[in-house]
């Protein structure tokens, strides 16, 4: 591929690398990763509130989704792992979304459900991201 698409996509990494260590700190600054206080974060929000974090997020990590799943089919045919992979990603980025919409006083323990689906999510993003990155273009 030329030299253009190699630029394109390491900066396109590059710069989801550092939306990753921006969210994960700005989470910290916020939540201090304790439990109650990410859960109190969640359950003080209206529907209204909900949906102004709701809507740009899914937007955000879909597109992600997106363009790392058809960077991964540019050059070579994607293999099984990263097919499942691929679908897992979009799969947790929905269940990561939609589980706000759950977070109630009565139902705290859907926080556990946002938490591990947005590790997961992060995880799966950066496995992506490096089969992205050694693939040859």
């Amino acid at each position: 591929m030329h030299q253009a698409y190699k630029i394109t996509i390491n900066y396109f990494l590059l710069m989801l690398l550092l939306i990753i260590i921006t969210g994960i700190w700005i989470v910290l600054l916020q939540t201090s990763l304790n439990l109650e206080t990410i859960t109190n974060y969640y359950v003080n929000k209206s529907l209204l509130g909900v949906l102004e974090v709701l809507t740009p997020h899914l937007l955000a990590m879909g597109t992600v989704v997106f363009i790392l799943t058809h960077f991964l089919s540019f050059k070579n045919k994607n293999t099984s792992l990263e097919t499942k992979i691929s679908t897992l990603l979009f799969l947790v980025m929905l269940l990561s979304n939609l589980s706000l919409l759950v977070i109630t006083e009565i139902t705290p323990w859907m926080i556990w459900v946002k938490i591990i689906s947005l590790l997961l999510f992060l995880l799966f993003s950066l496995f992506l991201m490096w089969r992205v990155f050694i693939r040859k273009y």
